[in-house]
């Protein structure tokens, strides 16, 4: 895409991001992204074949802004940096509990565009977990990312859906990493 096109997709995004901050997904019309973004419904349509498709960039660029955020702050141990990328994405998404609801309704979308971005989101944050669990080893650093994503999921989904306080997600979490911290070196 030439720059412009790039920059006008860039723009319905953050529409749609900003949209998201300060109300639930099934509240927004595609219409009213377009309108924030200052460009027609069809020209929107141009970029994305569905709201589920630009939902699922709005979650990447949502994720990108938060790793930007992140780079700034590791300091300190492998520990220390660890239980710090874990806390800030459980903090993230508690703070604004819509993108979580938004990755959870989007794992159920059929549009091909959505799926493949979804997939992308979940690729990255396995591949930048792994790497934080480096220090195991490959195929343990693999198997840790694995696990501490299945427990911080599941742990958001008691909490966002089912009311079980936030402090559970963080204890389940910490107590996951407490079972590392020997083998962190």
């Amino acid at each position: 895409m030439p720059a412009w096109q790039l920059a006008r997709r860039e723009k319905i995004v953050l529409a749609g991001l900003h949209l998201l901050e300060s109300q639930e997904y099934d509240r927004i019309q595609i219409r009213d992204v377009a309108a924030e973004a200052g460009v027609a419904l069809g020209t929107l349509y141009r970029y994305f074949s569905s709201k589920e498709h630009l939902y699922a960039a709005v979650l990447m660029e949502w994720s990108a802004l938060g790793k930007s955020v992140e780079r700034r702050s590791s300091k300190g141990s492998p520990e220390q940096h660890l239980r710090s990328r874990i806390r800030g994405v459980i903090k993230a998404f508690e703070r604004q509990p819509q993108f979580y609801k938004v990755q959870v309704l989007l794992q159920s979308s059929t549009d091909p565009n959505a799926k493949t971005l979804l997939n992308d989101f979940g690729e990255a944050a396995q591949v930048s977990l792994v790497s934080d669990f480096a220090a195991l080893g490959p195929q343990r650093a693999e198997d840790a990312a694995t696990m501490m994503w299945a427990i911080i999921s599941s742990m958001l989904t008691q909490s966002i859906y089912h009311g079980v306080p936030m402090r559970e997600v963080y204890r389940i979490a910490d107590g996951f990493l407490d079972l590392l911290v020997p083998d962190l070196g």
